[in-house]
């Protein structure tokens, strides 16, 4: 009939209108080439609504609280690498769980100061990269529950970035954050890993020194986008032939700097092992009076003290790593529960052939 026809019509053109606004690409806008990084674009659609209403799900009607309880249960508490590849002249993303601390005998934990293993030594995504698939070992297991609904998605996806610890090793995505992850997943980040790889410059003598140019621009990124940080571990990777470029460099000043600006109670520092060595401590073995007293080596690390004026390594009792042990000296009327301000360091990439060169086999 013709109100049938008329009807046709009148929801043809509703939905052709629709489509061009909302699906078909407007004039000037061209697909990203391959060969560049996969940088956020532009301009962006929301994925998630700013109000959500929850599903008939009955997941979702339980309260917020125990959902949150749950999800970090099932998707929280572990290590994900998220990084990029150039790969056969494209640029890739790749990701997976880490499991270079997990061994047939358990998983090693970063409160462990000995026996936990740094990101330096982490050949996960190498791994990957090999054999072309993602393991059972590697696979995260959330993308079926992100895509079964918006409201799936919005608190799922909170849980990956806030309830993780995140592992980037990438230079490029370090040095552009923002124009790979959005600001509101990066500001939702509270624990991350990351490697700097020195750069080889040849002298005029011949002689090879390594460069660091890249590690402020590195730290100034987290400041400013990865507002909730709780904790973080940087590693550097290089192998010197003399020389300890990280000590009579500007790096433990910028990280002196990035420890001021962040005040973070968790902060470790990985330092190649001819610098690790070679730091000046102090003679003295230091206790806090609320310290039980060690003598034996593992019971003891480096602490990089920024209590004065002048920074200070002191050789400092494990009893509340990877947290800041006790302030020292105690004055007289001082408050003896006041936490030293700065952060550990550890001995991290010992050269060309380390002596973790490969990820753990996962936990049986």
């Amino acid at each position: 009939s013709i109100r049938i026809l008329l009807f046709k019509v009148v929801i043809m053109t509703k939905f052709g209108a629709w489509a061009r606004k909302h699906l078909v690409c407007g004039p000037g806008r061209k697909k990203q080439s391959t060969d560049q990084p996969p940088f956020l674009p532009s301009k962006r659609r929301p994925i998630t609504p700013t109000s959500l209403v929850a599903p008939t799900c009955l997941f979702f009607q339980l309260p917020y609280d125990v959902r949150s309880i749950i999800l970090f249960m099932a998707f929280g508490g572990r290590t994900f690498h998220v990084d990029i590849v150039h790969h056969e002249g494209n640029w890739q993303w790749r990701g997976g769980v880490c499991i270079r601390n997990c061994t047939r005998h358990g998983t090693a934990r970063p409160s462990m100061r000995y026996g936990w293993r740094g990101p330096w030594g982490c050949s996960c995504i190498q791994r990957i990269e090999r054999t072309g698939t993602i393991s059972n070992a590697h696979s995260i297991g959330i993308m079926g529950f992100l895509l079964s609904c918006k409201q799936a998605y919005t608190e799922g996806i909170d849980i990956l970035y806030s309830a993780n610890c995140i592992n980037i090793k990438t230079e490029r995505l370090l040095l552009d954050l923002p124009k790979f992850i959005p600001h509101n997943r990066l500001a939702s980040i509270t624990s991350i890993e990351i490697t700097i790889q020195a750069h080889d410059v040849e002298q005029e003598n011949g002689r090879v020194s390594l460069k660091l140019d890249h590690l402020e621009p590195v730290l100034d990124n987290i400041v400013t986008y990865c507002r909730h940080l709780r904790g973080i571990c940087l590693s550097f990777f290089l192998w010197q032939h003399h020389g300890h470029d990280v000590l009579d460099g500007p790096a433990l000043s910028l990280l002196d700097a990035f420890w001021e600006s962040t005040q973070l109670r968790n902060m470790r520092v990985e330092l190649p092992t001819r610098d690790y060595w070679a730091v000046e401590t102090s003679d003295l073995l230091l206790d806090h009076p609320r310290e039980a007293p060690v003598k034996r080596f593992f019971g003891r690390s480096h602490w990089r003290s920024l209590d004065s004026e002048e920074p200070s390594v002191q050789d400092r009792s494990i009893e509340r790593y990877p947290y800041p042990p006790l302030k020292l000296p105690v004055l007289e009327d001082g408050d003896e529960s006041e936490e030293s301000s700065g952060y550990w360091l550890s001995e991290g990439y010992v050269g060309p052939n380390p002596a973790y060169s490969n990820c753990g086999e996962p936990a049986l």
